[in-house]
Parts: structure tokens; sequence; C-alpha cells
């Protein structure tokens, strides 16, 4: 017994199995993580390693160079990146899929721990984390207040909101911007060390000895236990003035003869500011291949706890909310698949005339939605906008069975026969067809399913859940819709309004002049015309291939997000309080545009990054583009300021420049940039390299620090106490612990002059103390500039290029571009390549053509066993190319680009459109067999088979036309791939309806001969 037979004969049964389906669905859609897009992040490992008043270079050479080597040797090691800046390293460890991220993070650990002694001394503890340093925050804070200073609100964030927030599950990096912290400062006079003949490394050693708790044992007694210690630590700020930091002569030297003591801030680094305010930054990152949206949720859950404990007069502002934003895109998914099912449903009504068929069929749709969670939880996947943009694309599908089998129910109670009789025999004629149709469109999606790389992580839940989805509907077609109409389709007049009866009528009149002209036509050209509508149809498809030069490609479409950064480069001198000012100039010519709502801007690392929140797109008449491209014309006013706008996590042109030494990198990633400027719509260029920091370099003089026995060393300790300062102690003040800095007095460091005032300690004795030698005598100084920082790829120094396009697409930028270096003399060793979103959009072109070339030999085998025949499929497969015909005009005529998006959509076109030409040829076979010529079985096929294939096709289109008229936010990274299929229904339906027919006709014909 057939499934459409148990489902009429058990009604309840057949209600029963589905209402559990759907129920589950339901729940478990509930239990399912909600996110932007599927989770495409690889296993990060970062290590940060803080190497203070060294200058780039010897962090490199000294610190990442050695880390670099020894992480190189871990498993599963993809890519490895590094930033060496003064003071810091940083160096993020990229592994392939599938590794374990703790594991990862675990075996860099043990690499790191191997060679911990062959990094300098001063080196402090290497920090390694679980996370993406160059991803973007998934939240982001800013506390303002007009009466607590920002001393007093980083007490506040320091003590209450970042320990609290780092305790939550899958925060990853928890960065705070403008912060100030607080510390003892012990600042030297030079002058009076030298009246004293004291070396500065001398005093520091003192103040440890002098300001430290030694634990000295156990006293025991017959009745108890005591530990004993030598309490040394001082309590209060003013004892390090009566600290005795040497003896001369038997007396002894106080530190405030030498110096004076402050209890002030570290040296500010970073600055924020929120619209203007000055304002305490907090950035909230994920770990890696953790939930954004479940990370942002947890966050802003805490706040909300946390809103009660802010002190008066602090304000708390969410600057960004991945969370907010990721449900505004998922809602617009919603919107267009509820909107598009309501379209869907409306062209069956008008089609049958009849709403009980209407709601037999589109009772298809919620039933098949609601299941499909079921299975996508099983399977592992997240509610996400490309899982849902699959539901959404497949809700023309997921009716189509419906409407097929609803038709020829009523065409056979049209015969005479009775309801349950006309359902039995109305499935079972149409089921063969039915199942290769929705076979066909499943085996398209395998392969997008389980493609490797970023775009098949991507790409595997709106694959799978389209697959699942239509499965879902092919079984609820041959259960709930047999079963419906054998209880609830009487035939006889239209059950619809009494208005519509009159214009239905007037339809139906005309789709029945429709079909006889079409059945007169297609017989017309079956006899006589066969080769000019090949030719034609060729013709077509040779010219829709002239559109592709014009449509140009990229990797991904950019979307409109209502926020874009802006990043500032400061001048390489520019202290921490100029930049601030120059920060808030800029926030300024930002407020004056009136679509910028929010501008929080942070500085760090000689660079203002400045996050512009828009008001929402739905509300204002210009573009993201459009305001980026004013702001661009107000910065570019401004003297010294060159801005570089980034839309999403990164631009998407970037070229890396490669080599072994940064001396011949730099004039090469010149000359690439002068070539990259030429390329038209490029614009933003930017550099990672940043010549001018300005050095005071000193070179020892060999023979004479030889003959006073002064090392390079000495010299160094002496300098780096006297200008960074060294960290003697922890004062404990209450249950704060706060650094103790030995350095020299603000005025002795702004002078240049101040280093012939320095004595460097000799490993020479003079009266029982090292003699101290004028660091003039043994060293020489001169200026010079080096960059900002050196960074590295794959452990060669590279020198990255970035830039936007407009008015011109990422892969014709590209193509120009490397066209331009072809006459170009790149040194041996060194290379020039794509980097980024152009790297990415290659591979992933190369695994979707792998992909598409896998979805057409399944459906081919699908067809090639239904029909028994591996001739007979071709002419359904000559559909195939007449999608791609409308596909191409739909994009050129939408304006939109070939991008991954565009692609899957024309994947998916290769399932959609052999759904029409199944239906014709399978009819045509059936009534073959029964003993027509095969002329005329095309030609009754087709008029019969020409109301469900307008149909189908039709409710296809219209339920992919809210995604195409991309309204909603991120709806541009949507619109694309139904621009594709609905020009490539468009064109197939209507050409299939005659060449698959005359291609059959041919086949058959040369089979019979």
């Amino acid at each position: 017994m057939s499934l459409p037979e148990i489902s009429i004969k058990r009604p309840v049964f057949a209600t029963v199995v589905l209402a559990a389906m759907i129920l589950m669905g339901i729940i478990n859609y509930g239990k399912m993580n909600v996110d932007e897009m599927p989770d495409t992040s690889l296993p990060y490992v970062s290590v940060s390693i803080t190497y203070e008043g060294a200058q780039p270079d010897p962090v490199d050479a000294l610190v990442t160079q050695k880390v670099e080597e020894a992480v190189g040797e871990a498993r599963g090691v993809k890519h490895i990146e590094s930033t060496s800046r003064e003071g810091e390293a940083e160096i993020n460890v990229e592994f392939n899929f599938g590794v374990n991220p703790a594991e990862a993070a675990q075996e860099v650990r043990d690499k790191i721990s191997a060679i911990r002694g062959e990094l300098p001394d001063t080196v402090k503890e290497p920090v390694i984390s679980r996370f993406d340093m160059n991803a973007q925050p998934v939240v982001s804070l800013a506390i303002t207040s007009d009466t607590a200073s920002l001393r007093e609100i980083s007490i506040f964030v320091d003590d209450v909101r970042k320990p609290r927030l780092q305790k939550i599950s899958g925060v990853g990096q928890v960065t705070i911007s403008g912060r100030q912290e607080r510390e003892i400062q012990l600042l030297l006079d030079q002058e009076k060390l030298n009246t004293f003949g004291l070396a500065p490394a001398e005093v520091a050693s003192q103040l440890r000895l002098v300001n430290q708790d030694v634990p000295a044992g156990k006293l025991k007694t017959d009745s108890q236990q005591l530990s004993v210690r030598t309490a040394g630590n001082f309590t209060a700020v003013q004892q390090f003035d009566t600290a005795i930091v040497a003896t001369r002569d038997n007396t002894p030297i106080y530190f405030w003869q030498v110096g004076e003591v402050r209890d002030t801030i570290k040296d500010i680094t970073s600055t924020a500011r929120y619209d203007g305010h000055p304002a305490i930054g907090i950035a909230i990152g994920k770990q890696s291949g953790g939930n954004a949206v479940k990370v942002a949720t947890a966050v802003k859950q805490e706040l909300e706890q946390l809103k009660g404990e802010l002190p008066a007069g602090m304000e708390l502002q969410l600057v960004r909310d991945d969370a907010a934003r990721v449900s505004e895109s998922i809602a617009e998914v919603w919107f267009d698949l509820i909107i598009g099912s309501i379209f869907a449903v409306a062209i069956v009504f008008w089609f049958l005339g009849d709403w009980r068929s209407t709601v037999i069929s589109a009772l298809a749709i919620p039933a098949s939605i609601a299941s499909t969670f079921l299975f996508m939880k099983l399977a592992g996947f997240s509610i996400n906008s490309m899982s849902l943009l699959g539901l959404s694309l497949s809700v023309g599908l997921l009716i189509d069975d419906a409407i097929v089998v609803i038709e020829n129910i009523i065409r056979h109670r049209q015969m005479g026969k009775d309801a349950k009789q006309a359902a039995v025999d109305g499935t079972k004629e149409i089921a063969l067809a039915v199942m290769a149709t929705t076979f066909t469109v499943a085996a398209v999606f395998l392969p997008v399913g389980f493609m490797s790389g970023v775009d098949g992580q991507m790409f595997k839940e709106f694959g799978l859940s389209i697959a699942f989805a239509v499965l879902v509907s092919l079984f609820v077609s041959f259960t709930l819709t047999p079963m419906m109409a054998a209880l609830y389709l009487p035939v006889g007049e239209p059950a619809m309004p009494r208005f519509l009866q009159r214009p239905w009528a007037y339809w139906q009149a005309g789709l029945a002049r429709v079909t006889d002209w079409y059945g007169k036509t297609l017989a017309y050209l079956l006899q006589d015309f066969r080769g000019r509508v090949l030719g034609t149809a060729s013709g077509l498809f040779l010219l829709s291939l002239c559109l592709f030069p014009l449509l140009g490609s990229t990797f991904m479409p950019t979307t409109d997000q209502a926020q874009f950064t802006a990043k500032v480069q400061a001048a390489s001198d520019a202290t921490a309080e100029a930049m601030d000012k120059q920060s808030a100039k800029l926030t300024q010519v930002l407020q004056q545009i009136p679509e910028v709502r929010h501008v929080y801007a942070t500085t760090a690392n000689r660079e203002h990054n400045l996050f512009v929140q828009l008001v929402p797109k739905k509300e204002r008449d210009r573009s993201q583009k459009e305001i980026i491209a004013e702001v661009r014309q107000r910065f570019n006013g401004i003297p010294g300021v060159r801005a570089d706008f980034v839309e999403s996590d990164d631009k998407p042109l970037a070229i890396s420049v490669t080599g072994p030494s940064q001396a011949e990198l730099v004039p090469l990633a010149d000359a690439v940039q002068q070539e990259l400027e030429k390329v038209q719509g490029v614009q933003d260029i930017a550099s990672t390299y940043h010549a001018g920091l300005p050095n005071l370099n000193l070179a020892l003089r060999d023979d004479r620090a030889s003959d006073l026995g002064i090392s390079s060393s000495s010299i160094g300790t002496t300098l780096q106490t006297l200008l960074s300062g060294t960290t003697v102690g922890k004062f404990g003040d209450k249950d704060e612990r706060v650094d103790i800095r030995l350095r020299l007095s603000a005025d002795g460091r702004s002078r240049t002059e101040m280093l012939r005032q320095v004595y460097v300690p000799s490993d020479r004795q003079v009266a029982g103390r090292a003699m101290l030698v004028p660091l003039s005598q043994v060293a020489s100084w001169q200026y010079t500039t080096s960059a900002s920082d050196v960074r590295r790829y794959d452990r060669q120094k590279e020198i990255r290029l970035t830039a936007n396009v407009d008015g011109n697409s990422m892969g014709e930028a590209n193509e120009a571009f490397f066209a331009q270096l072809e006459n170009m003399e790149i040194p041996a060793g060194y290379k020039v390549g794509q980097a980024g979103a152009s790297n990415d959009m290659d591979d992933s072109f190369a695994n979707m053509t792998m992909a598409l070339g896998l979805a057409v030999a399944f459906i081919f085998m699908i067809l090639a066993a239904q029909f028994e025949s591996y001739s007979e499929p071709f002419a359904i497969m000559f559909s195939l190319p007449l999608a791609l015909i409308g596909a191409l005009a739909g994009l050129f005529l939408a304006g939109s680009e070939i991008s991954l998006v565009s692609l899957i959509g024309i994947m998916m076109l290769m399932g959609l459109v052999t759904k029409n030409a199944i239906l014709l040829i399978d009819f045509a076979k059936q009534r073959m067999r029964q003993g027509q010529d095969c002329q005329a079985a095309l030609v009754e096929a087709g008029c019969i088979r020409l109301r469900p294939i307008l149909m189908t096709s039709l409710v296809i289109v219209f339920g992919m036309l809210p995604i195409a008229l991309g309204l909603g936010p991120g709806a541009e990274a949507r619109a694309p791939m139904a621009h594709a299929i609905i020009g490539g229904v468009i064109t197939s339906t209507l050409l299939t309806l005659v060449v698959v027919p005359t291609v059959y006709e041919l086949i058959h014909g040369r089979r019979s001969a």
C-alpha cells in the first residue's frame, strides 16, 4: 500500500505523525542558537607579549620570530600573522578547520613554555588566549560622566565591570580604552644622582630590598605555632621619601634627596570619546568559535543587572550591539519568508480559483518549515540569515509539490471519479515526477553542504536546510495533501468571493486560449522548425555569455549595516594628548552630518578608530556609501588627515607584499601602491607600513667601552630605568596593589641634553663601588626614523595594502592591477599576491565550480534512474543553460555582481528549472506508453502541464520577490541570489515549454530509427 493510500484510509494516523513532526520542530526551534551567519571562524590562538621600552625591530628579532618558530611546529597551523610594535608583540595563529580550539591553545602554550628561557629577561609572561585579535568586538560600551573623573570611572571598570564581564561564558578578549591606572612614580633628578655618585640601578636595587615582606618561617611553642615575617612593605606613600637608597662615607642617602614621590597615573596610551565626551570604552570580543549573538545577549543581561550599581553621575552607553543588528537581520528574513508565502498562496488561489484547494496546498508551507527545524537541530544548525534564507527561497518549492498533486487530483475529480479514488489515482500518476523533481533539488545542494573552506561552512546550513525542507514537503504532499483532498475537496463552482468570480472567469478563458495557442504552436514547431528552435536557444545562450564581462565579480556583496569604521593615522610623533584633541575634532566633523547618530572614537598605537553609527536604513534617503563619500570629502579637506573606511569586517581589496628584508620591502610596497592607485575605482588605499617613527639610536664605541668596562647591557638597563622606568615593587593600599615605577622626572625625559648628564656603572670598582662613566664617553647617538610596527605573515615580513572599490567590481580591479603588475620587476625572493577577501573569492569560486559540476552530475544520475535511460535525461538537462540566460540577465538588470551569493542562486536554479521539464516529459512518456506517437504526446503533455508549470514558476518568482527588492537591513547580501533565480526561472520556463520537447523529440527519433 502506497503512502497516499495509507494517509487517505487512515487520516488520523497521518495527522498525528505530521503533528508530532511539527510540534518537535517548534520545540527545537526555541532551543537553537541564533547568529547572523553560520560559524565560519577558524580556530584562532592569539599570543600577546609585552617587552617594555623596546622598539619594533628588537621586538621582532628577539621575541616575535622566536615565538613564530616555536608555534609553527604545532599541528594544524594554517597561517601565522604577527605585529611587532613598540613594547609589544602580537602573534595570531590560525589553525585549520576541525582543530579543537582548546587543544590548539594548549599546544601553543606548551611550545612557548619550551622557549621561555630564550626570550629577554625583561619580557613579561606571554598572554595566550583563544580569540582572533583581528575580529570585531561583538559588544562595545562607553561609560561617561559629568561629575566623576576618568580615573574614578577606571576604578569602577577595573573593580566591578571587567571581572564580571570576563566570567561570562564565551567572552574572549575584554579591551579597555582610555583607562587611567594608578601608579606610584618615584621620579629621579639626574643632577642630584650625579652629585651623590649614584646609578639608577643602585637606587632600584635598594628600593626593592627595603619595600618587601620577608617570610622568616615558623615559631613553635608548647601550645601554638606562629608564622614569622618581616613586615617591610610601605603602608603610606610618604614612607618612600625616607627610604635609604644608598650610603656614602657612612652617611645614609634618602630618596627625598635624589627625587620626589608622586601618587599619579600611568602614562596614557589610549583614549576614548563617545559623541565627543571623554569616556572609558570597553570592547568585548568572543572566543574563537563562540556564538556572537549568544555572547552579546549574555553581556547585555549582565549589564542590566549592573545598571543599578552605577555610581551617581555615570552613564552607560551601548556603542555596538551585534545581537540587536542580527535580530533585525533575522527579523527581515522572516518578513521576506512570510510575505513570500502570502504571494505564493495568492498565486495558487488565482490559478485554482478555490479557497479549499488553496488552503490544502498552502498548509504545506508552515507544516514543512516547522518540521524542518527538527532536522536542522539534529544536524547542529543555528537560526541565522543563511539557514532562514534557504527556507525563504524554498517557499515556492514547499508548495510546489502540493500544487502539482492537488492540481492533478482536481483533474481526476473532473473525470467523474469519487473523492478518494481521485486522490489516490491523481497522486499515483504524478508521484514519480514529483519525487524526481524533489530529489533533483535536494541533490543539487548535497555538494554545497559538503564543500570545504569558509564558503563551505557558510553555505552548508543554507543548502542542507533547503534539502531538509523539500524532502519534508515531499512527505507532506504525499500524506496531508491527498488526505485532505479526499475529505474536503468537492468539485463544482469555484469557492471564492463573488466579486472575484467574473475576473477569474475571464482569466480562465484567457488561460484556455493561451493553452490552445501554445499547443498549436508547439505542434507546428515540432513538425517543421526544430532546427530553428535549437538555433535560437543556442544563440540566446551565447548572447547571454557576453554579459559576464559586464557583471563584475566580488566575494560577498557589501551590505548597508547602518554603521562603519573610519580609521585615521596620526603623526608618528603624536602624543596621546595630541591624539585625543584631534579625535575630538574628527568627531565634531562627523556629528555635522545629519545621518550620523553616534560616534565612538578610540585612539591607540598612533591610530584613530572612529566607529560611526547611522540612523536606520529605512529612516534616511542616502545610502551608507553616499554618506561615507561625504565623510571622505570632509576628512580629506583637513590638513594631514587621510581616512581609511571599513564597512564590514575588512575592505574588499587586499594585496600582500612579502619578503625577507624590511629595507627591500618598503620601496617595493611603495611601487606596488603606485600601480594600485592607477586602477580605476580604487580608493582609500591604506598600507600597514607607517614610516617616520622618530628614534634616537645609541651606538656603542667598542674600544672605549671595553677599556672602561662598560657593556651595552648596562647602558640599556640604565636608560630603560630612566626613560621607560622600572617596576621596583608593589604598593598595597587596602585591596589595591599598585605598581611602583622608578624613572627620571618628566622634565628630564623631555630633553635630549639629559643624555650628556647620564652616568653608566662600570664593571670596575673604585673605593669598593662601581665606577660611573659618562654616557657620552662610550656612546654616540643620532636621529633616525623607523617603521611604527613590523608585520609578518607566515614568517615572512609583510606590508599589506588594502583598498575600497567604487564604480568597479573587486574582480575587475584585481584583474586590472595584476595586469599592470606584469610590467613591474619584482626582486627575487619577494612576492606580490592577493590576500583577504580577494584570495577567498578565488578559492570560493573554484569550490563553487566543482560543486556545480557535481550538482549537474547528480541531476543526470537521478534523471537516468527515473527514465531508465542515458540519453533522455539530456532533453531535460537542456533546460539548465536556458536558466543561465535569465540568471545573467537578471543580475545585469538588477546591477548585481557575480559573487558567492549569486553563484549559490545559479546553483539553486539547476534544481528548480528541471522540475518543469520533468513534469512535461514524464506525462509525455505516460501517453507514449499508452500508444500515442511522440509528437502528439509532447503536445498533449505541454497543454495539460502548462497550468501547473506556470503556477509553480510564478509561485517561485513571487515568493522570492521580497528578497529581490532588498529593502531591509543586510538585504543587499541576499538580493543577488533572488535576482539570479527570478531571471533564470522566467527564461527557463518560457524556453523549456518549447526547447525541451524539441530536444526530446530529436533524441526519441534517433533512438527509434
